[in-house]
């Protein structure tokens, strides 16, 4: 069910139109990291090559990110951002309640099967 879910949120008449939407973005140096709103993004679990269980990510414009860390002070966010981003990786921020989760782009990622109950 979440497969299908997802299948049909990742088809381009059922995206976010995200021709009208600016994310946020933290810039430091010149590099910009979008800090996307929590509707913009589908939770899933991930499996990565190499990693027997399932990690956190988000689906978000048919590419997978799995979680990093929640920052609850910008500075620290920006720093994380800066790091990952020095290292040639692909990252984008959600704001929820707390402050900031980082996530990272995992291209080689697969979707988790979603068990039914």
């Amino acid at each position: 069910m979440f497969d299908q879910y997802l299948r049909q949120a990742n088809q381009p008449s059922l995206r976010p139109n995200l021709s009208s939407y600016t994310p946020v973005t933290l810039a430091t140096g010149g590099i910009q990291c979008p800090i996307l709103d929590q509707k913009l993004v589908i939770n899933c679990h991930i499996y990565l090559p190499d990693t027997p269980k399932a990690v956190s990510a988000i689906c978000y414009n048919g590419d997978y990110y799995s979680y990093v860390r929640l920052y609850t002070d910008p500075e620290a966010a920006q720093r994380g951002v800066d790091r990952l981003l020095s290292l040639g990786n692909s990252v984008v921020l959600t704001q929820v309640r707390k402050g900031l989760v980082l996530w990272v782009l995992e291209p080689d990622a697969r979707l988790a099967h979603q068990k039914t109950r």
